[in-house]
């Protein structure tokens, strides 16, 4: 049985011409582990970090910045010590269960898996002490990778542990993250379908085998993917691995 580590996605931030103003509100916690933020248009280490918290230095510090003007659309930013707001996630994508990360209630929104067959290693949560902000599916290298649902692409490139990454906006607050592929066949600005290829599988970035780091983003906050796809089964060709992942 495959167990392959996305090592390099715990305690990042996406950035991505997402709107993200509603995504923080005052019902918020402090995050010990660290938070991710997917940046905006307009948005500067300075408001990223009175918005959650923190020191523009420690925030530089926690993304290898120099130079607070360093920042661009589709860039992914860890949060040290963040506040991240509880009320921004869909009441029906609660938290997985903590004796089975496996078995999470159905949300109301459903994608579709974005590989025909694979086996889920690793799931949403904490992990290691770090918090792993999707899932990893492990499959061949080159296995096609699809859209999960229809939307435009808003980031094609590299990410930081998450190596070669599509980021696809779709309506009503939702982004998916496609990381570690091996080649990435849209653009930035393509309009893509439920069900489209759009990259394929591979090792980049902080990886120790061919796997895919889905995430699934409501307003900017990273959800448990699996309250968003299908359950497993013979039809969908999608098996989980009991241990747990590595």
């Amino acid at each position: 049985m495959l167990t392959i580590a996305c090592a390099g996605c715990a305690n990042q931030a996406l950035q991505s011409p997402i709107s993200s103003t509603s995504a923080y509100r005052s019902n918020s916690r402090r995050n010990p582990h660290s938070a991710t933020h997917l940046v905006a248009p307009g948005e500067t280490i300075y408001r990223l970090a009175l918005r959650y918290g923190v020191s523009p230095d420690s925030l530089m510090a926690a993304n290898s910045l120099s130079d607070p003007h360093d920042l661009r659309v589709g860039q992914m930013l860890i949060i040290p010590n963040g506040e991240i707001d509880d009320s921004a996630a869909p009441a029906t994508a609660s938290a997985f269960s903590l004796s089975d990360p496996w078995s999470v209630p159905r949300a109301d929104r459903q994608f579709q898996w974005p590989v025909v067959a694979g086996v889920v290693t690793s799931p949403f949560g904490m992990r290691n002490g770090a918090m792993h902000s999707g899932v990893d599916i492990a499959a061949p290298l080159g296995t096609p990778i699809y859209a999960a649902d229809d939307g435009n692409v808003i980031f094609v490139g590299q990410i930081r542990g998450y190596g070669n990454a599509i980021i696809v906006q779709h309506v009503g607050g939702y982004v998916t993250v496609y990381g570690h592929n091996q080649r990435n066949l849209v653009e930035e600005g393509a309009r893509v379908a439920r069900g489209q290829q759009i990259a394929e599988m591979g090792t980049s970035g902080r990886t120790s085998g061919p796997n895919l780091h889905f995430e699934v983003r409501y307003l900017n906050q990273a959800q448990n993917p699996l309250a968003y796809l299908p359950e497993p089964g013979g039809s969908t060709g999608i098996t989980f691995a009991r241990n747990g992942g590595s």
